[in-house]
């Protein structure tokens, strides 16, 4: 049996599908704020101490679901050395953190945001997961709020795009 579906409701659904993330021209870019989190395990991550990489800044929350399923993606990106990742939890609580990584291991650095400052300025982030893709000369090129899967699928391309 084959599913013939009317040209209307196929151009319909692939119409909704929204398009991949692209980047902001570096000239409209925003300069990323000097930013310094504490690590989990000790030590310090600052947005200053990644020279000529791209930086990829993923805010999250132990109690969120999306966030697991960012976790992939994120490991596949981190394997990059020109790529630095940093996982930002908001929690406040370390052990939620620790079942967290336990259950959803990351091979990147986790920073650790426990006053959510985030949520201020310059960043704004109210939502989870939010994506910060930044070029090697420190400007904001993506933010994604709350992205989906195929958002992460596509950060490669976004990445290789800004270089």
């Amino acid at each position: 049996m084959r599913l013939v579906l009317p040209s209307s409701l196929l151009a319909a659904a692939c119409a909704s599908a929204p398009p991949p993330p692209t980047a902001v021209p570096a000239e409209q870019a925003a300069p990323l704020p000097a930013l310094s989190y504490p690590l989990r395990g000790g030590g310090t991550w600052a947005s200053d101490a990644q020279p000529g990489k791209v930086v990829v800044i993923d805010v999250w929350a132990s109690y969120c679901l999306p966030c697991k399923h960012s976790f992939p993606h994120l490991n596949d990106l981190a394997a990059d050395p020109s790529v630095a990742v940093l996982g930002l939890s908001v929690d406040e609580d370390d052990a939620a953190v620790d079942a967290f990584l336990a259950e959803v291991p990351a091979r990147f650095p986790i920073g650790r945001d426990r006053t959510q400052t985030v949520e201020g300025p310059p960043l704004g982030i109210h939502k989870l997961p939010t994506v910060l893709i930044v070029d090697a000369a420190g400007r904001v090129r993506l933010r994604l709020d709350e992205p989906r899967a195929a958002d992460y699928a596509a950060l490669p391309a976004v990445i290789a795009a800004i270089r």
